[in-house]
């Protein structure tokens, strides 16, 4: 019996303080609550970093690209 995981996309953020992973069925949900986590370090996002796991290397790219927008434009709100 095969199990089917419905969290396909999956971000992991490292902060100076703590590392938290958020996970989602769709990219739109993962890159929405990984934008959630990088808003409560606007003002010092340069100092927090993040990787994107999923199996759709172009969503993972998407979300990459959409994530490093944010954090410079927090980086300088």
């Amino acid at each position: 019996m095969s199990t089917m995981l419905t969290s396909v996309y999956r971000v992991t953020i490292a902060a100076p303080d703590a590392v938290r992973t958020v996970s989602a069925a769709t990219e739109r949900e993962v890159a929405l609550m990984a934008e959630s986590v990088l808003r409560q370090h606007e003002g010092e996002t340069l100092a927090v970093g993040f990787w994107v796991d999923c199996s759709d290397a172009a969503a993972g790219r998407r979300i990459a690209a959409y994530l490093t927008d944010l954090a410079l434009e927090l980086e300088h709100a």
